[in-house]
């Protein structure tokens, strides 16, 4: 699977037919036989240790239907079994996070979730973007989930198909590289959002108000 599915291109007011896209569209090479297999998903709030999970980081009730719940095992062995919270990516892959653990389950990709056609949300992280709803009360942006920094590069050339993008990024390594690489063009970053109500970054925000 590629990066992003030719559909979500085209949602997001993508030419198919653009030179710079071919390298996000191309399929990707192949993950192969997968070492883990999945039992079953489960809504969130099903396993003790997940939802404390949630709970501590104060995320248990955005994330309901928002993660899912799950189980999985090692294809060589049955009885070694794992679970952990779950999204999907646009290569139809599972990127998991648990207490101890941050993986994936299939193909590397980002995660699109549809929103205003106008403005545009860009995370590292999908923990990330639900802390963002928390913060904010409901955003309509159109969100792209990195969950990778492997990906910076093809979230912000999707972010040129909207007339108003924010960056989201707790991480200096991953800011430098944004000011290093795009600062020339795109001023839409953690520090210019307007969501983040005068704080230097989002995740400072989301620390300041812990009632939230």
């Amino acid at each position: 699977m590629s990066v992003i599915t030719l559909d979500s291109f085209i949602r997001l007011g993508g030419d198919p037919d653009d030179p710079l896209a071919v390298r996000w569209l191309r399929p990707r090479l192949d993950p192969g036989v997968q070492p883990f297999v999945i039992d079953q998903l489960l809504p969130v709030g099903s396993t003790f240790g997940l939802t404390r999970f949630l709970k501590q980081r104060k995320l248990l009730g955005v994330a309901k239907g928002r993660l899912t719940e799950v189980y999985y095992h090692l294809s060589a062995d049955p009885d070694v079994r794992f679970h952990a919270l779950g999204w999907q990516n646009e290569a139809g892959g599972w990127v998991l996070q648990n207490p101890r653990w941050y993986g994936l389950l299939g193909g590397k990709a980002i995660t699109v979730i549809p929103g205003d056609p106008v403005r545009v949300a860009v995370f590292e992280h999908y923990l990330d973007y639900l802390k963002w709803l928390m913060l904010f009360r409901s955003p309509t942006h159109t969100v792209i989930v990195l969950n990778s920094t492997d990906f910076l590069d093809a979230g912000v050339f999707l972010c040129r198909f909207f007339r108003e993008a924010e960056l989201f990024y707790h991480s200096e390594r991953l800011l430098k590289r944004i000011h290093s690489r795009y600062g020339h063009y795109t001023d839409y970053s953690v520090d210019n959002a307007v969501l983040n109500e005068g704080y230097a970054d989002y995740i400072a925000a989301w620390r300041s108000r812990p009632n939230c």
